[in-house]
């Protein structure tokens, strides 16, 4: 692992911008008379922003941890309003420094690429106009998690955070069923305006952040700031259509099954039913969160012995938080701490299967904090989410094979099945979600009303057909709102998709040989962002590729595996 040098106390502890402060003003003043002074400079801004970051990490973890606790979210925002302003102001000085220095271009290139790369991207974007923007939205975004986190269903008398009560759709009740969706919908409506407010102050400040930019809307200038130099704004497009032709017909497929399966006409197939097990049996794969973690731990380390190590020293370390609970902030998070090299993972399990795939994905991007911890630079420490999802979403596949950990064989049959549906399910979500934001964002001045509009069409275009909406429209246009990547971290999304077709073709290789494919896992994550993606990809024995024919090739091969499994 990385030794920081002693530039920056790595325990320093920050509770105002006067403690950063002066590392800041020691970096910008750092005279630079050669290449090597240079790199140095680069090296010591790394650990500034190391130790920066991961008291940053720990303020948002507490404050997501119990959103109930005003110290803890106040903290938070003191990180959010105060200090991340002045750093990203002083930031773009230093910035400036290194790339305006004669020797920037003298540096190593594939060493120095990508960065290279990153700040000339970073430094064009950059307006000291948005820095107080960005600064509001970060505290609207902080009001959204409040928010979500407060959210309670009342049902049957009792008060169920919302993945609580997601486990009654489950019921082999229908009449419990219905009632749980009922009180679902009826929360989620009454918060609605809530959520509508929140969003339309959002989608104001990110126009003009986009706009002080020299942008005309804030998808082109998201799309830039995410530093997707790899692929551009019609490639995502062209890839929304694969989507549309090769995983929509999967989608309406396994629908049907299920319809079919629950013996329900597609008039009497509503909402309430699509996740229940037709046979009657709820998987029951833990009971609490300790057992979770300690099944999740043997399966790691059945994939590789080392990987289960990890997974031990972040729980000895009090790196886990994984029952849901009420005050709680919704979904689930692995935050890499840049000092500790380790992560923590954030969930709300509630004792379904879905908590066992949450925590093989979030244990994947685990693996990929652990294998990056000899990078000295926190510039390749940092991963684009195309690459750190496919770390998840490939962990997610392998790990399948040893799932006998949580079930019965029987139990393992449909566990996979529901898995390969998720899959099947989640790539057209993700191009709704992300098409939906395509169109929030060029459309500017859109109402309420229409944007709820949009994404009724766009569920017409990626969905089943198969479900009875009637009398439940209002509802369905509003589901939008249950997405937390829509409010919190905008265009982030299309990255799952993306992350899924590598994944896939990891899952593939390690079908073959399972030895190898983890060998070429290990290889491509520990490079970090150190190079372009497709390298890495190569590196790892597959291709950055979602041209329509790879879709349709990877779409083939989960046709293949979901007959297998069904059989």
């Amino acid at each position: 692992m990385y030794k920081p040098s002693n530039f920056i106390p790595t325990d320093l502890q920050i509770n105002s911008w006067d403690d950063l402060k002066p590392y800041f003003e020691k970096l910008l003043n750092t005279p630079l008379n050669s290449v090597s002074d240079l790199e140095q400079l680069i090296l010591n801004d790394s650990e500034v922003y190391s130790v920066y970051s991961e008291q940053n990490a720990r303020a948002y973890i507490a404050m997501t941890c119990d959103t109930e606790d005003k110290s803890k979210v106040e903290r938070h925002e003191m990180f959010a309003t105060q200090i991340a302003p002045q750093a990203q102001l002083i930031g773009n000085k230093i910035q400036k420094k290194i790339v305006e220095s004669p020797y920037f271009k003298e540096l190593e290139p594939k060493r120095y690429e990508q960065i290279q790369k990153e700040l000339k991207r970073d430094l064009e974007l950059f307006r000291k106009d948005n820095v107080e923007i960005e600064a509001q939205i970060s505290k609207l975004e902080s009001e959204y998690g409040q928010l979500a986190g407060s959210i309670m269903v009342e049902l049957d008398g009792e008060q169920l955070t919302m993945p609580q009560a997601a486990v009654k759709l489950q019921s082999q009740d229908r009449s419990l069923r219905e009632r749980t969706f009922h009180a679902i919908k009826d929360v989620r409506m009454d918060k609605k305006q809530a959520h509508d407010d929140l969003f339309n102050k959002m989608i104001e400040l990110r126009q003009k952040v986009a706009a002080n930019a020299g942008y005309n809307n804030y998808r082109d200038y998201k799309h830039d700031a995410l530093h997707r130099f790899d692929y551009n704004v019609d490639d995502v497009l062209e890839f929304h259509k694969s989507i549309q032709k090769y995983c929509v017909p999967l989608k309406k497929m396994a629908a049907q099954k299920h319809r079919e399966e629950m013996k329900l006409s597609k008039e009497d197939y509503k909402p309430w039913d699509t996740a229940v097990k037709p046979d009657g049996k709820e998987l029951k794969p833990f009971s609490g969160g300790k057992e979770l973690l300690d099944k999740g731990i043997k399966i790691f380390s059945k994939i590789r012995p080392e990987f289960g190590e990890n997974l031990k020293k972040m729980d000895a370390a009090g790196l886990f938080d994984l029952d849901s609970r009420k005050g709680k902030a919704p979904g689930g998070y692995n935050y890499g701490l840049q000092v500790t090299g380790m992560p923590f993972i954030f969930m709300n399990s509630a004792g379904v299967h879905r908590d066992v795939i949450t925590l093989m994905h979030e244990g994947g991007h685990a693996m990929h904090t652990f294998l990056c911890n000899d990078e000295p630079l926190i510039h390749y420490r940092n991963t684009p989410s195309e690459m750190a999802e496919t770390a998840s979403m490939s962990m997610e596949l392998m790990s399948s094979t040893h799932w006998n950990e949580f079930y019965s064989d029987d139990d393992l049959k449909k566990a996979r099945k529901e898995h390969l549906e998720d899959i099947i399910d989640v790539l057209p979500w993700v191009a709704t979600v992300d098409a939906f934001q395509h169109w929030i964002y060029t459309n500017p001045g859109h109402s309420a009303k229409e944007r709820d509009a949009e994404f009724d069409r766009l569920m017409e275009i990626y969905g089943t057909g198969e479900v009875n909406w009637s009398g439940l429209e209002d509802y369905r246009k509003n589901l939008w709102q249950k997405q937390l990547h829509i409010f919190e971290v905008p265009f982030y999304y299309i990255e799952y998709a993306i992350a899924q077709l590598g994944a896939l073709q990891i899952y593939r290789n390690y079908k073959k040989d399972p030895q190898a494919a983890i060998d070429d896992y290990i290889r491509g994550l520990s490079m970090g962002s150190s190079r372009p993606m497709p390298e890495i990809w190569d590196a790892m024995n597959i291709k950055f590729d979602f041209s329509e024919k790879n879709v349709s090739e990877l779409m083939e091969f989960v046709a293949k595996e979901y007959e297998e499994i069904c059989k």
